[in-house]
This record gives structure tokens, sequence and C-alpha cells, in this order.
């Protein structure tokens, strides 16, 4: 009652001095005299910390980090950019925008074009614009500057879209990993330092898949649908990961998501049809078919670091008939397992809590991207950006699954992962020529991965 009636007493007096003029600096001088002296005698005239401040300060700190780490790798890099940007991709993309600045559009598959342009702008004839119509309108937010210029903005650009990425996974899937930390360890991964310095969009579509694996983790399959329809521009890779989630689903949300894939596909398509004429649809495909002819293609099936890969290693050719009977065995392979998984995942999923089910959800995921990146007919090396999404996903879930001790499946999965994520392995294959031998451990993980993760979450909940 006492302390009723004085509170009460208290609120009339605040009242009172508010209304005198007098009440901004009362209640300011009650606050702290008031409530935090009453805390520190509490504390023994300690004040005690406020946890939105000791957050702002940490928040802080990790921003400082970021900004350093960046200034550094810009700093460290930078320099060699200029000097090496003859020997990157980026000047393809650039001139793929300049002829559509400058009205060739209808010419943009014309191989002798292509390279008058580059000899143009780019002082150079190198690789040719492969990709579809539609994403040479993306590097036009860059193209009005020279080339040098245009490339350290594009640069810009990829490291924002990186952010984005690590800041949406972190909040689905890796809580209570920090993003900005997240981000600076993604930037030591070789196959995304490759993206980078070619110029390359790998790290777009890094982004457009953590935004379709975020769509489905709430059930929009439409927005997921969407977010996959615009990475199309890679469809080697969009495709075949579509495909499977559509098999996946059950028939609502197949449909949904059939239809936003194919919505935002039509409207790429007819965005090429007003950029090179409906021909497009006729040139595009025999450009492509007859690319491996020109000089300079970029088509190097020793460097794709997949299914494609390790058979071109084994035949030493792609295009014999045990070759392409290989490749198309061990896709169905792949396919069924990955198929096989999911349903699993889906059967043990709806037995457990919300927390499970998600969990088996990103595991599923990160195993749908391996299984995207193994049966692409064309991968190069920077495309293994993609990698980042299951490596992290996968790792994550390892070391919360193994919070106490890891076992010998907990141990394994981290090998693998380490294997994959460290320089060394890279760096010998790339300068071995050889770079689909990379694709053995991202083989041995997709193989092994479900089993492991699972079974290490299993022993931990077991032990606790």
């Amino acid at each position: 009652m006492l302390s009723l009636s004085g509170s009460r007493v208290d609120k009339h007096n605040d009242r009172n001095q508010a209304r005198t003029g007098r009440g901004f600096a009362g209640l300011l001088v009650r606050t702290a005299g008031g409530a935090s002296a009453a805390a520190s005698i509490d504390c023994v005239g300690v004040l005690p910390s406020d946890p939105v401040r000791r957050s702002a300060v940490a928040s802080g700190v990790k921003t400082v980090i970021l900004l350093i780490f960046l200034s550094a790798l810009a700093a460290t890099i930078g320099p060699r950019f200029p000097l090496s940007l003859q020997a990157t991709d980026f000047p393809d993309f650039y001139c793929a925008a300049r002829m559509l600045a400058e009205g060739h559009g209808h010419q943009l598959y014309d191989a002798g074009v292509q390279r008058e342009c580059q000899a143009h702008y780019a002082a150079r004839v190198g690789t040719l614009y492969i990709h579809p119509p539609f994403e040479a309108v993306l590097y036009l937010s860059v193209a009005w500057l020279p080339l040098r210029h245009a490339y350290w903005l594009w640069s810009v650009i990829s490291v924002a879209f990186l952010g984005l990425a690590a800041r949406r996974l972190t909040k689905e899937a890796l809580f209570p990993w920090d993003w900005r930390l997240l981000l600076v360890v993604w930037l030591t991964f070789v196959p995304l330092l490759l993206c980078l310095i070619q110029g390359q969009d790998s790290i777009l579509l890094l982004l457009l898949v953590t935004l379709a694996c975020a769509a489905l983790r709430h059930g929009r399959a439409f927005a997921a649908g969407c977010w996959l329809g615009l990475g199309l521009f890679k469809f080697q890779l969009v495709v075949p990961l579509a495909l499977l989630i559509v098999l996946i689903y059950g028939k609502e949300s197949r449909a949904r998501l059939a239809e936003g894939f194919g919505l935002v596909a039509l409207a790429l398509a007819g965005l090429s049809a007003a950029i090179c004429g409906w021909s497009v649809f006729t040139i595009y495909p025999q450009f492509l078919l007859h690319l491996q002819a020109q000089t300079f293609a970029g088509i190097i099936p020793e460097a794709m670091a997949n299914v494609r890969g390790l058979t071109y290693l084994f035949f030493h050719s792609d295009q014999s008939l045990w070759a392409i009977a290989a490749v198309s065995i061990l896709s169905v392979g792949a396919l069924v397992k990955t198929l096989t998984y999911w349903r699993h995942v889906r059967l043990t999923a709806y037995r457990g809590p919300t927390a499970t089910r998600q969990d088996e959800f990103d595991r599923a995921f990160a195993y749908a991207v391996l299984f995207a990146l193994l049966v692409s007919y064309h991968l190069n090396p920077h495309d293994l950006s993609l990698l980042l999404l299951p490596i992290s996903v996968l790792l994550h879930q390892t070391l919360a699954g193994a919070r106490r001790q890891l076992n010998r499946s907990g141990w394994m999965a981290l090998g693998l992962l380490g294997v994959l994520f460290l320089p060394p392995l890279h760096v010998w294959a790339l300068r071995a020529d050889a770079y689909a031998l990379v694709a053995l451990p991202v083989l041995l993980l997709f193989l092994t991965s479900g089993p492991l993760i699972a079974r290490a979450s299993s022993s931990s909940s077991t032990a606790e």
C-alpha cells in the first residue's frame, strides 16, 4: 500500500512540475536520481550495464572490423586489378552492354561484331559474351562509365550483393552468427575471389538462391519461383534446382512455384526479344551449340568441378558416347539420391518441432544446391561461389549438433567442409589445370552430408 500511494504521489508531482515548466528538467533529475539510484544501491554503488548499449558497441566493433578488412583487401588486390583487366571476363559483359546502348542488340551473338566491339572498348579480343540477352541490361548500370571505372563500380555492387546474401542467410538459418563476420570469412573463399576478379555474376546468383531459400522457409513458393526465375542468366544451374524443388513439393506449392518461375521467365524472354528481335530464340541456341568451335570460347571441361569435368578427365573427352552415357547415368543417380533424401526429410521433419523442421529444410536445400552444381552442364571455377550456402549451413548445423563434443561423423563433415573452403585445394587445382578434381570433395560431401549431419545431431541430442 505504501509503495502504491508513493507511486501515485510521484505521478502527481510529475504532472505539477510539467505544468509549471519544470517538468522536463525534473523528470530528467528523477530518472537519473530515482530509478537509477535505487538500482545503484542494489548493485553496491555500481551502475548496471546496459544490454542495448553493449550490443551497439559490439555491432560497431564488428562493422569497423569489416570496413578494415575490406579496405585491406582493396589495398592489396586493387592495384593489380587494372593490370589484369585484360585477362578478365568483365570486358565481355561491358561490351555486350555497350552494343545494347548503341542499338546493336540484334547483332549481340555475332562473334565478329562482338570482337570488333571488344577491340574498340577493351583494346583486346577475348572470350565472347555467351549469357542470355536480358543480362546485358544489368550491366548497362555500369557501362556508361569507362571500362576501368565500370569494373570498379561492378566490384562494389558485387560486394553489396554478397553482404545482402550473408545478412539474409544468417537471419534465416545461421543464428546466432553475425553477418559481418560471415562476410569477412566468405571473402577469403577462392572461387568468390575469382568471381570478383573476373567481374562475373555468380555472387548475384548466390543472393537470388539465398532469397529463394528464405522464401521457401516461410512457405512463399511463388516468391521463391520468382527469385529463381531471375537467376536464369545461369540457367544451367537454376533449371536443375527449380525442377528438383518442383518435383519435391506438394501440388499447391508446386503450382505456385511454377507460376512464379514461369512468369519471370516469360518476362525475361520478352525483354530478350525486345533487345535482339524474335529471331534470338533460334540464333542464341545455335550460337551456344557451335560455341566450342570458336576461338577463345571459354569452354574448358577440365576446369569444370562437376560430373562433366570428372568424366572429361577420365575419358579425355566429353563428346564420346561413353562420356555422354557416364554423365547421364551419374546425373540420374544424383537426382534419385536427392529425391530420396528430400522425401526422408519431409517424413522426419513433420514429426518434430518447428525448429527441427527448419533445420531439416536448410540441410535439404543445401543438398539441392550441391546437386545443381554437380549436374550442371557448364560450370566455371567462380560458379562455385554458390557453395558458400551449403558450406555455411552444413557447418552451422555440424557445430550446433555437436556443442559438447564432435563424434566421428562430425569430424568427417568438418574435414570435407574445410577441404572445400580452405585455399590450398583450389590454388593447386588452378595451377595444375585440373580444376575438375575439386568436384571430388563436392561429390563426397553430396554423398555423405545428409547422413553425417543427421548422425551428428542425433548423437548430440542423445548425449544431452
